[in-house]
């Protein structure tokens, strides 16, 4: 429940807006309180192995304080979570309630199919689980050859709270917004590359946190371009970062990320009526996919900024296209990524769990 990533924004809305007078939610803060990344060595196996025993101990006490609770939800990006994971549902089961592990990353089947210790663990976990939820068709299809578990996979895209209506004027296709987290492997090197080889034909505008050392790389990237057609706003406040997607006709995310799984900011931007840029990771050819099957955004090579140019040299040349994608993207999302949409899938889900008593 902290932090800014993905996992912490979706705990954070689904306690704030889920519950209601049929559902409670009493949540349990079972993630470690620092940053793993800090550590190496024996020091990342002690604040780690620390880490899963203050899990233990604090999961104790929450079924002890909440003994009519019936289901347990925990998310996980996997990693040394699945220890976590293991302990959660053994103790759950001894007290009698379903478990719900809903995988918050995209790299599932290699993980599943890796010999490594978590890939042995998360291969159990899966077994004793009684559903697993994921975010992307790869990741559900994939589990679903696996005759033992396939009954207990269910597909959860991720949700927004999409606006009743969407302005679908003609745009020029010469804005560009990145927001997000920038980390060379949201693909900022080489948007910013494509957009520096682009002079000044569109105009590139970022919005994040980036470290000192990454913003002075991508400074170097851009030479004079930087602070011309390129410029970086630092972390917005949300409704300044909504308001740069509107700004904005194109919102890029060129992600390599190895844990990607189904980026919020991508559906926000379809929501809008905005042209999306991204790369086919986990359940981003899903969410660029429209309704009849087609492509409702442009998907290019990863680590590519030759492909991010292609991109958006092709939306420049191509504008009446773009807006027709533009629409059937919006239409996309609040089909299939609306928030009551998704929450009564959960909500079924769960009955299922229960047999229709919760």
């Amino acid at each position: 429940m902290q932090g800014n990533g993905g996992i912490a924004s979706w705990t954070k809305k689904f306690l704030k807006t889920f519950p209601d007078s049929e559902y409670v939610i009493h949540s349990v803060n079972i993630a470690p309180a620092k940053d793993f990344s800090l550590y190496k060595g024996l020091d990342r196996f002690f604040y780690g192995f620390k880490a899963y025993l203050d899990s233990k101990r604090d999961l104790k006490v929450a079924l002890k304080a909440y003994p009519s609770a019936k289901i347990m939800h925990t998310t996980t990006s996997a990693g040394g979570g699945v220890f976590r994971d293991n302990a959660a549902v053994k103790l759950c089961h001894k007290h009698g309630l379903k478990c719900v592990m809903h995988c918050r990353f995209g790299s599932i089947k290699e993980l599943y199919e890796s010999d490594s210790l978590l890939g042995r663990k998360f291969r159990e976990n899966i077994e004793l689980f009684d559903q697993t939820w994921v975010l992307d068709r790869r990741s559900l299809e994939f589990l679903q050859t696996q005759k033992k578990i396939a009954q207990k996979i269910h597909l959860t895209p991720n949700s927004i709270i999409v606006p009743p209506e969407c302005d679908f004027a003609p745009k020029t296709y010469d804005t560009v917004c990145f927001v997000g987290n920038v980390l060379p492997t949201k693909g900022i090197v080489e948007l910013v590359t494509a957009a520096k080889d682009l002079s000044g034909s569109i105009r590139l505008t970022i919005a994040g946190p980036a470290s000192q050392s990454m913003l002075e790389t991508l400074k170097g990237v851009a030479g004079e371009a930087w602070g011309r057609f390129i410029t970086y706003k630092g972390k917005l406040p949300n409704d300044e970062a909504v308001a740069l997607v509107k700004e904005s006709d194109i919102v890029a995310l060129p992600t390599y990320y190895p844990g990607e799984a189904f980026p919020i900011s991508i559906i926000e931007a379809m929501s809008r009526g905005k042209l999306v840029l991204s790369c086919p990771r986990a359940a981003i050819p899903d969410m660029l996919t429209d309704l009849d099957g087609n492509r409702c955004g442009i998907l290019v090579e990863p680590e590519s900024s030759i492909a991010i140019k292609e991109g958006l040299m092709w939306a420049l040349e191509h504008k009446e296209e773009c807006d027709r994608m533009c629409a059937k993207a919006y239409e996309k999302v609040k089909t299939s990524y609306d928030t009551t949409v998704v929450y009564e899938l959960y909500r079924s889900l769960f009955k299922k769990l229960t047999d229709g008593t919760v």
